[in-house]
């Protein structure tokens, strides 16, 4: 079965609960991330990953869990991920 596995490089929010300091001004950035999973749907809105998946004895696809949606925005970068 093919199946396509990506690296999400994306934007995240942050959350600082300490006071606004100007000279330190790469902490009040988004946050760079990094995300591979299995590619649900990719639509020009949104990208939707599951973090595993579970197959039937004839290795058919039965379910997925942890599901992450990454608005387009979001995404810097989508690398696709190769088997060996």
């Amino acid at each position: 079965m093919k199946e396509k596995i990506v690296c999400v490089e994306w934007k995240d929010a942050g959350y600082n609960s300490g006071y606004y300091d100007k000279e330190d001004k790469g902490r009040f950035e988004p946050v760079k991330t990094k995300t591979a999973g299995f590619v649900i749907r990719s639509d020009r809105k949104s990208l939707v990953l599951s973090h595993e998946r579970f197959y039937d004895e004839e290795w058919k696809l039965d379910d997925e869990r942890h599901i992450t949606i990454f608005p387009r925005g979001m995404i810097t970068r989508i690398a696709e991920l190769k088997e060996k």
